[in-house]
């Protein structure tokens, strides 16, 4: 009976080469994609094991002794079995890189007839090894007549080796073949349900843990062998489900739309499998990679957003690795679509308890107290929980949110004698179960205390997210004790009767930025009247007003002093309005723009009764208060830098060097049109559009905030 002919597949790993004197070959490069292919395209499954270094050697072998990878692989409905012949070759720099050859047959356990037929190629002289210059041709791939497949008796000594856990490291010196190695992959995966996989005289392996069966090929190779099983994660063999929990992550991280049989998959393993193993099934689909060198493909961001759900103390990297993109930001709206895709799957079973949803929480849990010591997290975790389709999102304001405000008012009521609360069993980790909530909370129990404590900007962080995440009262709450006081938008965002300074807010007054005439009369609601007839304090607000807005253009204004707002705490993205519409009335027709006159404001006596759009009250407040975020922006991503440093950049970038800010804020004329002719001077170099003023929607504000950073990192 004739043996049936075996067909077998092959590329190679695609190179430029030059030939030596001794009639060999030297490596200028790898070119990329594969050479001397005999099919196309290169079966799905076969492409992402080599993507994730299943066959990958730390340290390839010599080219007389050639490394041997064997593995089954499946995915997308496909089963190969793939034998990957592995040699080192010379290049410049003394540099020694590994090619491979790949030789595969469809179907699982098919591996034997590859071996047999790299055998019969040995015996007559043809080594398959890499050679770069012989040519291989489409559609046709090696033919074998393969013979009986050989009944393999493993010796007693190798038995005994199949007891222990995965990977079973051949002692160097034990004789054996890649038949009898294959035997024993085999026998290990049959009993452990597995696919095949094994290696054959290798010195290292990028991935040791991922094979059943390894034969090192010397004995400082088996030294480095057990090194590493030692250095890396314990991988659990077997564990349920392994490669359907494999194919599920293939799947979901492969295409746009969402199966909802994977999410059940994950959802129904979540809590069968350990973290570390978890790990090891990321790292298999390339998230190891993909953070180390910056790949930000669609299947990439995909993965690395599953990761985050399913192991929540991976989401701090996973948002760090998101913002170091830059300026692209087409990441960003991939991760929005696949966490909605995911988020549907549990829309369809609401009411049923959650084990990923519940690890959703975990995350936001622990990334809110985390930008405390880590500012730089702020904006991505602003866009984390602001996402309108983010499923994070969706677990901030139905859990995490209430959550911190019940505790907040706890605190405030109870002090450090908080009551008990009895737990269900089905229901969610409070807040208070985390370290870190349980360290935030007990920091701020001084803030309630009856003698006053001082502000720690370290805070601000969280005064920022929650103010951009309109969440007014928290936002006011953690202004007041990072700076003591309380922007005027968020203040005014508070419930209160009537006008006054300060309003409780979680059993903590709360006081309202303000500006000198506001101080006048807090100061008047503060004494009641007692000691200074109320004729007095009116007759000081119109002196105030007089002396620090006459001059300054107070009487040009329409609007009323006091009614301009502030954006300090939203991170969100700048508008997409032409500039013209954004600077102000200017761009109108009809409005004629007012040039500020070139005289030096220390002298000139026509400065004092200088009136440019800047001077008037609402404008100037509202760069005031954009040049305010400045400097808290610039500190939040360079904690190191302390207002005066920031402050000091500003001048240099503006060109007045004495300039004093803070007069200005206080109304001192002079200081006031000094700074607003170097915004008028400042704008005109930079846009040709000079107006005098800034509010946190210009280009202004993200040019002189970009200048200002690079000014500090020179420095």
């Amino acid at each position: 009976m004739n043996s049936p002919i075996v067909k077998i597949h092959e590329f190679s790993t695609s190179i430029q080469v030059k030939k030596t004197s001794d009639g060999g070959w030297e490596s200028l490069g790898f070119m990329g994609a594969y050479m001397n292919i005999t099919l196309d395209p290169i079966p799905a499954p076969v492409k992402s094991a080599i993507f994730n270094q299943q066959f990958a050697v730390a340290e390839g072998a010599s080219r007389d002794n050639p490394a041997i990878i064997g593995r089954e692989v499946q995915g997308d409905g496909e089963d190969w079995s793939v034998v990957a012949v592995v040699t080192r070759v010379r290049e410049d720099y003394d540099r020694k890189p590994s090619v491979s050859r790949y030789f595969l047959c469809e179907g699982k356990g098919n591996l034997w007839q590859i071996l047999a037929w790299i055998e019969s190629e040995r015996k007559g002289g043809r080594m398959p090894v890499f050679d770069p210059f012989e040519t291989k041709y489409m559609g046709q791939p090696n033919e074998f007549a393969a013979p009986n497949q050989p009944q393999i008796s493993l010796r007693p000594e190798l038995e005994q080796l199949l007891v222990n856990d995965v990977p079973v490291i051949v002692p160097f010196g034990e004789p054996c073949t890649t038949l009898i190695v294959n035997q024993m992959a085999t026998e290990k995966a049959r009993r452990n349900n597995q696919l095949v996989s094994w290696a054959f005289q290798v010195e290292a392996l990028e991935q040791p843990r991922g094979f059943l069966v390894i034969q090192p090929a010397s004995e400082k190779a088996q030294e480095l062998l057990h090194r590493a099983m030692a250095s890396t994660p314990q991988y659990t063999a077997p564990i349920a489900r392994e490669y359907e929990i494999k194919s599920a992550i293939k799947g979901l991280i492969s295409r746009d739309k969402v199966k909802p049989e994977q999410v059940e998959v994950i959802e129904t393993s979540i809590n069968q499998v350990k973290d570390s193993d978890w790990e090891v099934f990321f790292n298999g689909q390339g998230s190891s990679q993909a953070l180390k060198q910056g790949i930000y493909s669609s299947q990439m961001v995909r993965l690395l957003t599953l990761r985050a759900m399913v192991i929540p103390s991976t989401l701090p990297e996973f948002l760090d690795w998101m913002q170091q993109r830059g300026k692209q930001e087409d990441h960003y709206q991939v991760s929005e679509v696949f966490q909605s895709e995911v988020n549907n799957f549990f829309t369809q079973m609401a009411g049923q308890p959650s084990y990923i949803l519940s690890r959703i929480n975990q995350g936001v849990m622990l990334i809110i107290p985390r930008i405390i010591q880590h500012p730089e997290l702020l904006n991505p975790t602003f866009w984390l929980l602001s996402a309108p389709s983010g499923i994070w999102r969706k677990s901030y304001y139905q859990f995490i949110s209430p959550n911190i405000k019940d505790q907040l008012s706890l605190v405030s009521k109870w002090g450090n004698t908080l009551p008990n609360v009895t737990k269900t069993q089905n229901s969610q980790p409070s807040i208070t179960d985390d370290p870190q909530w349980k360290q935030l909370f007990n920091q701020l129990r001084v803030y309630w205390q009856n003698r006053p404590y001082p502000p720690d900007d370290k805070y601000l962080p969280l005064a920022e997210l929650f103010s951009g995440l309109d969440e007014a009262e928290m936002a006011a709450f953690f202004y007041q004790v990072s700076l003591g006081c309380v922007p005027k938008k968020i203040f005014s965002q508070l419930k209160q009767e009537g006008w006054k300074p300060n309003v409780p807010v979680y059993g903590l007054k709360i006081k309202k930025q303000v500006g000198l005439a506001e101080y006048l009369l807090v100061s008047l609601i503060e004494i009641g009247g007692k000691n200074v007839p109320l004729a007095i304090v009116f007759i000081l607000l119109i002196l105030t007003f007089m002396g620090g807005f006459w001059s300054g253009g107070a009487l040009n204004s329409s609007k009323k002093p006091g009614e301009t707002t502030r954006n300090d705490s939203k991170n969100v993205q700048q508008s997409d309005m032409p500039v013209d519409k954004r600077e102000g009335d200017s761009a109108k027709p009809g409005n004629k723009q007012t040039t500020i006159p070139d005289s030096n404001p220390n002298d000139s006596e026509k400065e004092l009764e200088y009136r440019g759009e800047g001077m008037e009250p609402e404008r100037f407040q509202t760069t005031i208060d954009s040049i305010d975020k400045i400097v808290r922006d610039v500190r939040i991503k360079k904690p190191e830098e302390s207002e005066e440093d920031v402050l000091k950049a500003l001048r240099e970038v503006l060109g007045v060097g004495d300039l004093d800010y803070d007069g200005a804020k206080n109304y001192d004329n002079r200081q006031q049109i000094k700074l607003v002719k170097a915004i008028h001077s400042y704008q005109g170099r930079k846009f040709n559009k000079p107006l005098g003023y800034i509010n946190d929607k210009q280009k202004t504000f993200n040019a002189l905030k970009q200048d200002i950073e690079s000014r500090l990192y020179i420095r």
